[in-house]
């Protein structure tokens, strides 16, 4: 059937009426457009007729037999992952589900995952597993209370069975003896374990925000205050000097969703937590997945129940941002929310600055969801009018004036369509220039599985009213970070009180030209950047300078400008730039795709001389920092790697450290993740290397622990402890102290 996306555009195509730039203008007049309204209707319809993720006992048994297959090879982690399609797909409490949920405990026990397996099985237990294979569970359950040593659970479980077996005329006598036996080993075991009071792995907490709570701004620092001009509206200043690294913003999202790719397939669609070893699916749906049980009846009681269907659908997938402001307005019904309406309200919606070709299409979205709501789902009917929400929303009187036929009529109809189209196009317009994109971080091992690339994953689009107050720089002050849905932001340098404190929207100066940046901002937040970044002619187009030439003169950052002319961006000298050169740069480029082929060959002697001879054409003609020089180097090095000749790749990785200080800053992630890699190889070549009293040794131990500092400041100033590139610094560092020993003997 016809997408989303191009349905819209046939609307679109059809003309758009001129309109007053005003919500409830626009929806009204949506609204009266009987055609319309009939053509969104249908198309709904018929995406319900094509449910693509309703519940199928014949996948679930097919998915569990395959998770069977793998578990028989001792494959668990793959079978695991069959058994979670197998839940996904089986109706809650069913024998599919059932089964699944005590096969995929029985792996997780061979996986040593003992807690998600004891987890399982209470929930196998809770939804009625067969009678006659119930002893297997209560079996498992014990054991893995022996190795998790909780006497206290252990001896429950075990009197469970007990009485199971007590009640059970089922089983033949010689089963109930030899379940006994091992039910009566298990009573002994239980009893050698010492009282002992289990500490499990700590779940670290949130920061605490610098100078306490702000008493009147929501999850900000009592080091910032909110203010507002007409220039510039609502920004946030320093109210005392500010450190860097210092926790300004520990927020909540108002709303988020997931985004429907690979990235987000561990995550929590509750709380953004990664699923763990045993995730819980909802009840109805296949795609939504959740950590817990409790996250399971949280979203179900406040928001699922209603996108579910949508879910079925597959709608949510083809609509983007609608979806995050349909959970917006879910919310305003959720009593734990009213307190922050006041903060969504202040969010700009720029619904007079925005294309009429946008407004007009965010319009037709937001019915369409209205019409959603109505029509497939019972939303209306067991949600009461929230006065309160209208009248913080700045609709209340807005809504009055469209209907001055019958002054009571907005409260008659206070649960149609267009009352939640109203709030709905409201929500989308100020999503559009206040979502956030929560990232969680990804690593992804090169050619070389010695040498690992790391990069944020964007996971879920969320709306964070508190620190949208920020306003954007190209250079800013501040970095931002998550531990599952919430927003962490720390100062980024010194920030004087009275300065402002500037959040960046995307573009920024070292990643981004002048013009690129200019027109991302003015498409999307509609204006004009004039920070520092992109007022200070050093720093306008400082991310071009990497892609440059180098100045025959002052070997600074070069350009063609047209023709052959090249002209210097730092001496400002002119000259002509030989044809034969711009052949030589193409013939690197050619050598540096075969040198890839040969590596990934493991033809390695004729990937390093491709390689080498790529790296020496680009340092005559490129400038000293551009990036097709760093990743020469960072392929020599794979190279050198992968034949496991740590210190040649050493060298090479070592040069690309310099390249990413300089165009990334000195408290950049990709700095930390250079000098992570470079710290992989250091440890490799330290525990394989037999002469540990060797100066070269000792040269590269003190260069590991250099390094591995480095690493460790950035992460923490960028992240935090629950980081898991943090924590692998950590661990590293550990290994660091056992190499030490052996330098001390």
């Amino acid at each position: 059937m016809e997408s989303w996306e191009l349905l819209l555009q046939s609307i679109l195509n059809e003309g758009i009426s001129k309109v007053e730039r005003k919500e409830v203008t626009l929806m009204k007049h949506l609204m009266d457009d009987t055609k319309l309204k009939s053509r969104l209707t249908l198309w709904l319809s018929n995406l319900a007729k094509n449910k693509t993720t309703s519940k199928n006992e014949k996948k679930s048994e097919e998915m569990r037999e395959q998770g069977n297959k793998k578990f028989k090879c001792k494959d668990y982690i793959s079978s695991v992952g069959f058994y979670n399609l197998s839940l996904q797909s089986a109706f809650w409490g069913s024998e599919n589900f059932l089964k699944a949920l005590g096969n995929r405990s029985a792996a997780l026990f061979y996986m040593e995952q003992y807690e998600a397996c004891v987890s399982d099985i209470k929930l196998a237990l809770k939804n009625g597993y067969p009678f006659n294979i119930l002893y297997k569970l209560h079996l498992r359950a014990a054991q893995s209370y022996s190795k998790l040593q909780q006497r206290g659970h252990m001896e429950e479980i075990l009197n469970d069975l007990k009485n199971y077996l007590a009640n059970n005329h089922i089983l033949p006598e010689d089963k109930k003896k030899e379940i006994e036996d091992q039910m009566n080993r298990l009573f002994m075991e239980a009893r050698s374990i010492k009282n002992h009071i289990r500490v499990d792995q700590i779940d670290i907490s949130l920061p605490e925000l610098a100078f306490g709570d702000h008493l009147n701004f929501s999850y900000a620092s009592a080091a910032l205050d909110l203010k507002f001009s007409g220039e510039k509206g609502r920004y946030v200043i320093s109210n005392r000097d500010i450190r860097k690294g210092q926790v300004l913003f520990v927020e909540k999202p108002f709303a988020f969703v997931l985004l429907d790719h690979q990235s987000s397939g561990t995550i929590c669609a509750n709380c953004c937590k990664l699923r763990g070893f045993s995730p819980i699916p909802c009840k109805r749906c296949t795609s939504t997945v959740y950590c817990s049980s409790l996250c399971q009846d949280e979203a179900w009681s406040t928001y699922h129940q209603w996108e579910c269907f949508g879910h079925q659908t597959r709608l949510w997938e083809q609509i983007g941002i609608a979806h995050l402001a349909l959970r917006t307005y879910l919310n305003y019904f959720y009593p734990e929310s009213m307190k922050r309406l006041d903060e969504v309200n202040n969010l700009v919606t720029n619904i007079d600055k925005i294309p009429i070709e946008d407004l007009f299409a965010y319009g037709v979205s937001a019915l369409m969801m209205a019409l959603y709501l109505e029509q497939h789902t019972n939303f209306f009917q067991s949600n009461d009018f929230n006065k309160e929400a209208f009248e913080k929303l700045n609709l209340l009187k807005a809504l009055e004036e469209s209907c001055q036929d019958d002054p009571g009529e907005w409260i008659k109809n206070s649960k149609s369509t267009y009352y939640a189209s109203v709030v709905l196009l409201q929500s989308m317009l100020q999503l559009v220039c206040n979502g956030h994109a929560i990232t969680k971080l990804k690593c992804v091992e090169s050619d070389s599985s010695d040498v690992l690339n790391e990069y944020q994953s964007r996971v879920a689009t969320a709306i964070y009213p508190s620190a949208s107050m920020m306003n954007h720089s190209c250079n800013p002050n501040i970095i931002n970070s998550f531990k599952d849905q919430y927003l962490i932001v720390k100062a980024m340098r010194d920030i004087p009180v009275g300065d402002e404190v500037f959040n960046c929207y995307g573009p920024h100066f070292r990643r981004m030209g002048f013009k690129d940046r200019q027109e991302a901002l003015l498409n999307q937040y509609c204006f004009h950047c004039k920070c520092e970044a992109c007022t200070k002619k050093s720093l306008r187009n400082f991310s071009d300078k990497f892609t440059k030439l180098t100045c025959i003169h002052c070997s600074g950052p070069a350009e063609i400008s047209h023709g052959s002319t090249v002209f210097c961006l730092e001496c400002q000298n002119t000259y002509k730039f030989p044809e034969i050169k711009l052949c030589d740069l193409e013939k690197a480029s050619e050598l540096f795709d075969s040198s890839l082929n040969d590596m990934q060959s493991r033809n390695f002697s004729e990937a390093l001389r491709k390689a080498k001879l790529c790296l020496q054409i680009r340092e005559n003609h490129l400038f000293k920092y551009h990036e097709s020089i760093a990743q020469t180097f960072d392929l020599i090095g794979q190279i050198f790697a992968m034949k496991g000749q740590w210190l040649d790749s050493l060298q090479f990785v070592e040069d690309s450290i310099i390249a990413s200080e300089e165009r990334f800053g000195c408290d950049s992630v990709e700095l930390a993740n250079e000098c992570n890699k470079v710290t992989d190889l250091c440890l490799k070549y330290l525990s394989e290397e037999s002469e540990t009293k060797s100066i070269k040794y000792k040269e590269v131990f003190t260069k590991t622990q250099k390094y591995l500092k480095k690493a460790e400041q950035i992460f923490k100033l960028n992240y935090g402890p629950w980081n898991d590139s943090y924590r692998e610094i950590m661990n590293k560092q550990d290994s660091c102290a056992i190499l030490l020993s052996r330098l001390e003997l």
